[in-house]
C-alpha cells in the first residue's frame, strides 16, 4: 500500500517558505511522504503577439521550475532532515494540475500573499481556484500557524452542514496530532424580524449552544485528549471567525462549493475567511 503524501504547491516565490514549513509539519505528524509540485505553463511566458513557440522558452520554463524544486529541497533537507521528499515539476496549469494531483493526497498545501496592515491575504488565481475545488482538506498558509509549544489552538466553524462530519474529523485529528485545543464555534446571526416579534421561553443562543454540544459530543468520546471549547458567537460567520481564530494555529472551515471558476468568484464563508484569517486556514471538501 502506498505511503499518505501531503500535496504542497510552490510557486516562484523562494522566499516563500510558510507553505513548506507547514506541510513538512503536518507530514511528519501523520507519518506521510511530502510531494513539492511546481507546475509550469507556456500561458505565462507566451505573450499575446507571440506567433510561434519557441521550443527554448518551454526548456527555459521547465529549468527555472526545477531550480525552484531545487531551493525548496535543500530547505526541507535543512530543517526537515528525516522528512521524505518527492519532488515534481510539471506542465500543466498550475491550479489544474494541483487540483488534480490533490485528488490522491491526504491534505493539499498551497500559499497566499499578505498585504496590509489587517493580514487580509489577496489570494493569487492558483490557490483560489484549488481552495475553491480541491479534493479533500485544502490549507491555505498566508502565514505560519503559531509556534509550537505555544497555548494556540483550533478553530473549526461549526454550522451543521452535509458534510459537517467530515470538517469536525479533520479538526480534532489535526487538534489530536499536533498537542491543540479545540475552539467549536457556530455563529448566529439573528434575523431582525423574528427577535422584534414574541421569543420563547428558551432563547436562541441557548438552543444553539445545546444543538453545538450534541453535535460535538461524539467527536469528544473519539479524541478524549482534546480540550474542547464550544461558543456561539452572534455574528456574521466571516467576521466571527476571523476574530475568533486571530492568533490561533488553525481555522478549519467547510466548502460548498461547486464549479471551480464560479466558486472561486462567489462570496461564501470559505473564500471569506481565506481572504481575511490571520492564519491557515484548512476548507474542507467531500471526498468523492
Amino acid at each position: 500500500m502506498a505511503s499518505p503524501e501531503i500535496l504542497v504547491g510552490v510557486g516562484t516565490d523562494p522566499e516563500a517558505t510558510a507553505e513548506l514549513d507547514w506541510a513538512a509539519a503536518e507530514a511528519q505528524a501523520r507519518g506521510a511522504r511530502l510531494l513539492v509540485v511546481r507546475a509550469y505553463h507556456l500561458a505565462e511566458g507566451v505573450r499575446p503577439w507571440t506567433t510561434d513557440i519557441d521550443a527554448m522558452l518551454v526548456d527555459d520554463m521547465r529549468q527555472a521550475a526545477e531550480h525552484r524544486l531545487q531551493h525548496a529541497i535543500r530547505y526541507l533537507h535543512q530543517d526537515w532532515p528525516k522528512l521524505e521528499v518527492v519532488a515534481k515539476a510539471v506542465d500543466g496549469v498550475p491550479s489544474d494540475v494541483l487540483v488534480d494531483k490533490s485528488a490522491d493526497a491526504v491534505v493539499t498545501v498551497v500559499g497566499s500573499r499578505q498585504l496590509g496592515a489587517l493580514g487580509a491575504a489577496a489570494l493569487g488565481s492558483v490557490s483560489t481556484v484549488v481552495a475553491a475545488a480541491g479534493h479533500g482538506p485544502v490549507v491555505v498558509v498566508g502565514r505560519p500557524g503559531a509556534a509550537a509549544g505555544t497555548p494556540a489552538a483550533v478553530v473549526v466553524g461549526v454550522d451543521g452542514s452535509e458534510h459537517q462530519d467530515e470538517v469536525l474529523g479533520f479538526a480534532f485529528d489535526y487538534a489530536s496530532r499536533h498537542g491543540r485545543s479545540l475552539h467549536a464555534v457556530h455563529c448566529w446571526r439573528p434575523d431582525p424580524f423574528v427577535t422584534s416579534q414574541w421569543r420563547p421561553a428558551q432563547p436562541a443562543p441557548e438552543r444553539a449552544s445545546r444543538w453545538l454540544a450534541e453535535l460535538t459530543a461524539g467527536w469528544q468520546e473519539k479524541y478524549p485528549d482534546v480540550a474542547l471549547h464550544r461558543g456561539v458567537i452572534r455574528d456574521h460567520p466571516v467576521a466571527g471567525l476571523v476574530g475568533v481564530s486571530a492568533g490561533e494555529d488553525l481555522l478549519v472551515v467547510g466548502s460548498r462549493s461547486g464549479h471551480a471558476r464560479v466558486a472561486a468568484l462567489l462570496g461564501s464563508v470559505s473564500q471569506g475567511v481565506l481572504h481575511h484569517a490571520t492564519c491557515p486556514v484548512a476548507v474542507i471538501h467531500p471526498r468523492g
